[in-house]
């Protein structure tokens, strides 16, 4: 493969990759009235508890104006909350009880989304993928 030949843009594929799987994740979460985003979003929160709207824009990859247009989103439906931390001037959230619960109800379709999708890529692209994300 000639990856000098733009038509062969890791970018541009990266981006194909990523909106295909997106729309196939938006739609598994769909029944549970979840988008891919908000799904990442809750089980983040409910990995580190609390988080500011820095640190979630950070671990999402997005930038800080739109996680904070999508926190807005999520508190509005009650299923995010101010958190208390040591920092007054930080703006920071953790779940609710009804946002643990959505979580927790979106998991087993999310699950089998990923599962399809490792059943399409294989394991060890799949490794080569999270690495590659965690590097940068």
């Amino acid at each position: 493969m000639n990856f000098g030949d733009p038509i062969n843009c890791l970018t541009y594929n990266a981006q194909r990759i990523a909106r295909s799987m997106g729309r196939q994740m938006e739609s598994a979460l769909r029944p549970v009235g979840l988008t891919n985003q908000q799904f990442s979003t809750l089980t983040i929160l409910r990995h580190y508890k609390t988080m500011s709207t820095l640190e979630l824009a950070d671990k999402m990859g997005v930038e800080r104006t739109t996680m904070t247009r999508n926190i807005d989103q999520m508190h509005r439906k009650n299923w995010l909350e101010p958190a208390i931390v040591e920092d007054k001037r930080v703006r920071a959230f953790q779940l609710t009880e009804a946002g643990l619960k959505l979580q927790s109800e979106a998991l087993p379709l999310w699950q089998e989304q990923q599962a399809k999708f490792l059943n399409s890529v294989g394991n060890n692209t799949a490794r080569e993928l999270v690495a590659l994300a965690n590097k940068g």
